[in-house]
Order: C-alpha cells, then structure tokens, then sequence
C-alpha cells in the first residue's frame, strides 16, 4: 500500500478567480467519489509536484484534509502548454472495498542475456493498465527482461505475478522486444561501395588540354 500523503484546505476561489491561486503557488483541486460529497480543495504546487514524482500519478494517496484522512487517486491533470505548471486536478476518493483500474509504469530489472552488438531492447509500453483494489495497486511493475531474445518478447501475459492484480488489455500484446541495430550493415554496404568504385585517374582529353596549354 501507498504511503503517500499530501495536505489540503478548503477553496472557496473558483473559476476565473483561480489563477491568482496558481500565481501564489497553489493548485486547484476538486474532490469526488463515492467515499466523500464534491468539494473544491487546494493543495501547495510543490508538494503536488513531489507527489507525482513520486508515484502520485496512479498510486493511492492519502489527503489530509483538516485532520481527516482521505485516500484517494489523482484522476486528472492539467498544464499549462507553454510553462507547464499546474492548473487543475481531479482527486477521486475512492471506496476501499471496490477494485480500480489505473495506469501503473513498467521498468525493465537487469539486462538481456542476448544484448550484443546489432542488438537493441525495444521497451514498446511504458505503463500498463490494471485492475486492483486500492491496497494492491503497485508503485510500478518491475519486469525481469533476462530471457528476452530476438525470437522470444515479453507481453503483458509475461508480466510478473502479483497478489490482487489482475492486467487489462491483450495479452499477446509487446511489452518489450529485441530489434536488430542497421549501424553494422550500413558501414558494411558503404565499404563494399568504396570498394566496387572505380579509381578516376583522369578524363579523356585532359592530355590535349595540358599539351594545348603548353603551346601558349
């Protein structure tokens, strides 16, 4: 389970008015769920910052909210385009007893037996979705990619056992897979190239040209 935490207040700002909130370093924020009424929040940028950076993004997080504890999923994010900083987000408070399904982040552990030269891992999925009660939900899915050979990829039915996860999607679909590098074959062509070129020694009449020159 998550031991992540962040605290917030009641807002009272709303809409336009917003951006001055934004401009004092505090995100908005709207609260929903099953497990609480609506209600208009905020949080410091930065602690939302460190939060996301730290697995906010799909694990349970713990809000404190006054002194109550809520444990809820951030849902939804907002950025501005250009300066990237926060303008929104959405904290779904979540009913512990009812299984969800999020986003978690997959990261390969050690290196292919088969990592040679022409050879190149390919991580084809970032993240992958599941399904599982708040409690269960990982920080990220750690993948063994040892066995991982040019013949032989993983996909997400491959993906490592865990209690209380169970992984959405195909399960034939590629999660990570060997591709073969063209460097090696290209400097091989280029120098049978060079090799097959024919040596210019000179140009027919280049010997009329300097005997005219010398007749000057």
């Amino acid at each position: 389970m998550s031991e992540l935490k962040i605290s917030a207040q009641p807002r009272e700002i709303t809409r336009r008015k917003t951006r001055q909130l934004r401009r004092d370093g505090l995100v908005p924020v709207v609260l929903y769920g099953p497990a609480t009424e609506t209600k208009n929040l905020q949080v410091s940028g930065r602690a939302f910052d460190r939060l996301l950076h730290s697995g906010g993004s799909s694990q349970l997080v713990t809000v404190d909210l006054e002194g109550n504890a809520l444990n809820v999923l951030v849902r939804e994010v907002q950025r501005d385009p250009i300066s990237h900083a926060y303008i929104h987000a959405d904290f779904y408070a979540v009913d512990m007893s009812q299984e969800q399904q999020v986003s978690v982040n997959v990261h390969a552990v050690n290196q292919p037996a088969e990592h040679t030269t022409g050879l190149m891992m390919y991580q084809a999925m970032d993240s992958v979705e599941i399904s599982a009660l708040p409690s269960a939900i990982p920080a990220s899915i750690q993948v063994d990619v040892t066995g991982l050979t040019l013949e032989n990829s993983i996909t997400i039915a491959d993906l490592p056992v865990l209690d209380g996860v169970a992984y959405l999607g195909d399960p034939d679909e590629t999660v990570f897979t060997m591709i073969t590098t063209r460097v090696e074959e290209e400097e091989e062509e280029e120098v049978e190239e060079e090799m097959l070129e024919p040596e210019v020694v000179g140009r027919e009449g280049d010997e009329d040209e300097e005997f005219e020159e010398g007749d000057d």
